[in-house]
């Protein structure tokens, strides 16, 4: 067992949600601990969830037992969702926190 889509779309969906704080990040990093998954650590299992999130436009790095994730919003994919969640929590950051990004 691996990381799953629904996994990575909740990276993504935090990430769109931390544009609306004051600060109005588009980059945030996330841990996968791959433990969680299985017990060994395969050569497969990291090639796997490195590949499913590479997939998605995320950048990855091998820490420890896990994988860094990285989201920039500017560079990863998103679903229609994400896109329209991403497109309202701009224009809110732009009108609420005068940030221009």
């Amino acid at each position: 067992m691996s990381i799953n889509m629904q996994q990575i779309d909740s990276f993504i969906d935090t990430a769109i949600n931390r544009l609306s704080s004051e600060q109005g990040t588009l980059i945030s990093t996330f841990y996968i601990n791959l433990r969680d998954y299985q017990s060994r650590i395969t050569t497969k299992l990291v090639e796997d969830c490195i590949g499913k999130c590479k997939a998605r436009g995320l950048q990855t790095e091998r820490v420890g037992d896990g994988i860094s994730v990285t989201v920039n919003l500017n560079l990863c994919v998103l679903n229609p969702s994400q896109a329209n969640a991403y497109n309202t929590a701009l224009l809110y950051t732009r009108t609420e926190h005068g940030n221009h990004r």
